[in-house]
């Protein structure tokens, strides 16, 4: 792009440049698509600009820091955290953990 006489920039006209930008897009929708496609079935999010793709699992915003043991995955005591299971964190999808742990069925009748 050059200047003109009076010293100001010369730019593209709109529909030269929404041509470039149009065309742009339909190549890296092309170079993405099997990925696109991929994370579609998957149901992760997809962002999308015109030079990049972004992929996010959506089931991370469900985990949250565990609370009973601030996150560290042990009580006080030492023992592994029961509400977490000893990671440190906590699934919101899922039930909480039991607090008896299940007998086994079976044996007697």
């Amino acid at each position: 792009m050059g200047y003109n006489h009076q010293n100001t920039r010369n730019r593209p006209p709109i529909g030269l440049r929404m041509r470039i930008v149009g065309l742009v897009w339909k190549l890296s929708g092309e170079a993405f698509a099997e990925i696109d496609a991929f994370a579609w079935v998957q149901r992760w999010e997809i962002r999308r600009t015109w030079h990049t793709h972004t992929y996010r699992d959506t089931r991370f915003d469900a985990l949250t820091a565990c609370k009973v043991c601030s996150a560290k995955g042990r009580c006080p005591t030492g023992l592994p955290c029961r509400r977490c299971r000893g990671t440190g964190r906590v699934n919101l999808l899922e039930p909480p953990a039991s607090r008896r742990p299940e007998r086994p069925s079976g044996g007697r009748a």
